[in-house]
């Protein structure tokens, strides 16, 4: 592949975005540059016109020593920053340099290139301010800056206060838009001149290399752009300083005097433009925009008033990127107040992917779009407005192509070809990667956007011959020109792709938390249910003798025999046995209600001097309600025998039970009458705890003990989930 060489002024616009106009070897007339050695501070080359700046031939300028040209005592503070262990790399301005001649005062701009330094001269000029003091001047400026509190405010007083201190005829600030393209935001303008406002400028009108010069250096000069520049002489210097033909031209990107590419100074002609200045606005180390000065005329701006511009540029900077900075403060405000809420709701959840999707908060209260879809674990979920199934999944397809945890894009057509039928829904895409595993991602999707804008001048006009033959030079008219931009969303901004960052670190660990979690909460789980199954025997052996004295004494009472006594007892025994055998069989198939309660008050109801009653529908418990409900009433009825009515021969209890016709949900109420006196105790008992684990825990239900004088009471809920009709065959229904 042959690569073309571009030299500076040798370009058309196929090629203006690789000239390199940071050495073109030349500059601007309105002065003189030097470049000496820091060493022995002799002149090796230089370009203007030094026999009026300096009063030196140019024939005699190369060789000469700054000493030879300058007097003290500004010659001294000039050695002294030369020769300096760390110079700076920045420019340094001095002001009224007399030279030996003594034909003019001069200002002089100084910078240092490695064993080099580069000094600029220029005929120090009456500032032309409001105020005549040029840092007077920055002082009023900014004081109107302090009193806006918006970026469109703050950038219309820049322009007011930049126009009114060096007097061109217009002042714009121009904005980067983020597909590349500008778009003048701001203007101060001579009545008599049309508006350039809200025009928009192709992103060729600023190439790259343009823009880069404009982050070194912030401000920019163009007194005339029908000047004929200056050549440096020799054009080339080796490493050493000493002139040759094999070394690489001088770099000048933070020179003022640099010469401007031929093709800008025609595209400024074209406009109209006689007299050019720029400032950058930058917000950190972005290009946020430029302020640019026209003026109809050739004008001059003082290197003091320069300076001060300079030094303006720098502080409005400052004062909007605060004022952006505000704007999008609110915004991480309100992301954070979304996200502390998904905090609180999605580590609860069953399934994350669904309740980031359906939840009270979700992914589009948190980043604006049309639409948002989940894909995790092969599963997919969606919300608003989203391609189809088949359409993301190829998006993912992609996305595991890129291999990047945060991706974002105002135009995936131009990225991804099968998108373009897509634009309805996913003109724009935020996607965030779920894991190191492919496949898995949070998508945000924005529609097209169709902006009706107007271009100053048709950019798609074919470019026309310029006057030094038949390369295409820039456009000539810059009348608006009406279009559309197409395929393209509303862009993803900073606190957009700033939130999706943070929102992917914390999901990722809240994703990671819940696995973890889950994988120790079954393992609790499984000790707790060990523990209570122990505890629950241990209890059920206690309890199992207490009931068998209790029925030997109530035996005992009620027998007039032994042989009576030995029949009552085996007999109440014997009844127990099978309500244990019941729980078992319950264990694997659906049990009745009533069965369940008639067999452990069997021993109980033998006795005809305990009134108790049973009343309820005929239902079923599900195997898997059965063994907690039977544990249940063990306990209910075992603390009455021991302590409440059943303990009496005239106490009683009523047991009833019944269906929630809306829930479905199974209601039970134990009430206990004419036992001994109650009082609430002071303690949860143990069976306290086997009712609510049993409930709660295992069920999801519900009790409630109270404690009256005449008796225990107990209202139980279990949930309808595990209730059916006594006459469904239970073995279809586990």
């Amino acid at each position: 592949m042959n690569m073309q060489t571009v030299r500076f002024g040798q370009v058309d616009l196929s090629t203006c975005d690789r000239e390199p106009i940071h050495v073109p070897g030349s500059i601007q007339p309105h002065g003189v540059l030097l470049v000496v050695n820091r060493a022995d501070l002799v002149i090796v080359q230089y370009a203007g016109n030094t026999t009026l700046l300096l009063g030196v031939e140019p024939g005699n300028t190369l060789g000469c020593r700054l000493a030879d040209l300058f007097e003290e005592p500004m010659l001294g503070a000039l050695i002294e920053h030369l020769r300096a262990p760390t110079p700076s790399a920045d420019p340094i301005i001095l002001l009224d340099l007399s030279t030996r001649s003594g034909q003019l005062m001069l200002t002089a701009s100084f910078h240092v290139q490695g064993e080099l330094a580069i000094i600029e001269l220029e005929p120090a000029r009456a500032s032309r301010t409001a105020s005549g003091n040029p840092l007077a001047q920055v002082k009023t400026m900014l004081a109107a800056l302090q009193s806006t509190t918006t970026v469109q405010a703050c950038c219309r007083v820049a322009a007011q206060q930049v126009r009114s201190a060096i007097g061109f005829s217009r002042v714009m600030v121009y904005q980067f838009l983020h597909d590349g393209s500008g778009k003048v935001i701001v203007e101060d303008k001579e009545d008599r001149l049309d508006s350039f406002l809200e025009l928009h400028y192709p992103a060729s009108d600023i190439p790259q290399q343009a823009q880069a010069l404009y982050k070194r250096s912030w401000l920019r000069l163009i007194p005339d752009t029908h000047y004929t520049s200056a050549p440096l002489l020799p054009a080339l210097l080796n490493t050493s300083g000493t002139s040759g033909t094999s070394s690489a031209p001088l770099d000048m990107s933070q020179c003022s005097l640099r010469s401007v590419s031929p093709l800008h100074l025609y595209y400024l002609r074209n406009m109209g433009v006689a007299a050019s200045m720029s400032l950058s606005i930058m917000i950190g180390d972005t290009l946020w925009g430029l302020v640019v000065c026209h003026n109809s005329t050739p004008r001059h701006v003082a290197p003091d008033l320069r300076l001060a511009c300079e030094l303006f540029a720098q502080l409005f900077s400052l004062q909007l990127d605060a004022r952006i900075a505000s704007a999008a403060a609110k915004r991480r405000i309100e992301h954070q107040r979304v996200q502390a809420a998904l905090a609180n709701n999605v580590p609860l959840a069953d399934d994350i992917a669904v309740e980031l999707v359906a939840g009270r908060v979700t992914l589009l209260d948190l980043i604006g779009a049309g639409g948002a879809a989940i894909m995790l674990d092969g599963k997919l979920h969606t919300l608003g407005r989203t391609p189809g199934a088949e359409a993301i999944e190829a998006l993912v397809a992609w996305l595991d192509t890129h291999d990047q945890p945060v991706l974002d894009t105002f135009q995936l057509g131009a990225l991804h070809a099968p998108a373009v039928a897509w634009s309805a829904t996913a003109c724009g895409l935020l996607a965030i990667a779920l894991s190191h595993q492919r496949g898995d991602y949070v998508m945000w999707f924005r529609p097209e956007v169709v902006r009706n804008i107007n271009w100053a001048g048709d950019p798609y006009k074919p470019a026309e011959a310029g006057p030094q033959g038949a390369a295409p030079m820039p456009r000539t008219c810059f009348a608006p020109h009406a279009a559309q931009v197409r395929h393209q969303s509303a862009p993803w901004d900073e606190v957009d792709i700033d939130t999706a960052h943070v929102f992917r670190l914390w999901l990722l660990e809240t994703v990671t938390r819940k696995i973890a979690d889950g994988t120790r909460q079954e393992r609790e789980a499984a000790f707790a249910r060990q523990s209570m199954l122990m505890a629950e025997l241990d209890h059920r052996v206690k309890n199992t003798l207490a009931n068998i004295q209790a029925l030997v004494r109530q035996t005992k009472t009620q027998a007039h025999s032994l042989e009576e006594f030995a029949l009552g007892l085996e007999m109440r025994i014997r009844a127990m046995a099978h309500a244990h055998d019941l729980l078992g069989e319950s264990s694997k198939m659906g049990a009745s209600v009533r069965r369940l309660i008639e067999d452990e008050m069997a021993p109980f109801r033998s006795n005809k001097d305990h009134p108790s009653r049973m009343r309820g529908d005929n239902l079923r418990l599900l195997s898997k309600a059965a063994m907690p409900f039977t544990m249940i009433m063990h306990e209910l009825i075992s603390n009455a025998a021991k302590y409440g009515a059943l303990s009496t021969a005239a106490g009683s209890v009523d047991i009833a039970w019944s269906r929630l016709a809306e829930s479905g949900d199974l209601v039970l109420t134990w009430q206990e009458h004419g036992g001994p006196a109650v009082m609430p105790p002071l303690r949860r008992g143990f069976g306290s705890v086997v009712i609510e684990r049993s409930l709660r825990h295992e069920l999801k239900g519900s009790g409630t003990l109270t404690f009256h004088a005449d008796g225990v009471g107990c209202v139980l809920t279990i949930p309808g989930a595990y209730v059916v009709p006594d006459d469904t065959p239970a073995t279809a229904l586990v």
